[in-house]
């Protein structure tokens, strides 16, 4: 083979090698986005079964969350066997949690290793959502331990 045509050759091979290895990043970004959407979501979709409960009368199973009810009774009248449900589609051992605090009566908080705060020493994903019963608002307010500026009601 001649210069030119060894020159084309290991040239392409670097152009390959340099678009496999940027496919590999992109794939992974996607996956940490996916991951990060698929929390929020269920975050959202569990504090909406949250409200919901909250505007059922009691007689039907309903729960009022002003009166600062347990994490337990919240979980069975929104439906779910726990006050950990799982979250489904960010990963095996992703969960949630339902929880109360003083400030906003339930609190919903998501992650992939299944811990309820956000740990800045492991790669973990964390979503918390909050609901507010009195304006029946639905609200992200932490996405990885960074409080959301603008939100949307569900």
């Amino acid at each position: 083979m001649g210069q030119q045509q060894l020159l084309l050759l290991v040239l392409s091979t670097v152009i390959v090698g340099l678009a496999t290895v940027a496919g590999i990043q992109a794939f992974s970004e996607n996956q940490q986005q996916a991951t990060q959407d698929a929390l929020v979501q269920r975050a959202i979709s569990i504090g909406s079964d949250v409200l919901s409960a909250h505007n059922e009368p009691s007689q039907f199973g309903g729960v009022d969350l002003t009166n600062g009810p347990s994490k337990s009774k919240i979980a069975t009248a929104a439906g779910y066997d726990s006050s950990t449900p799982p979250a489904d589609g960010a990963g095996d051992g992703a969960s949630c949690t339902i929880g109360t605090t003083i400030g906003n009566p339930t609190l919903i908080t998501c992650a992939t290793d299944g811990s309820t705060s956000n740990d800045s020493s492991t790669e973990a994903q964390f979503v918390e959502v909050g609901i507010n019963p009195n304006t029946g608002n639905v609200t992200v307010t932490k996405i990885n331990g960074n409080t959301v500026t603008s939100t949307s009601s569900v």
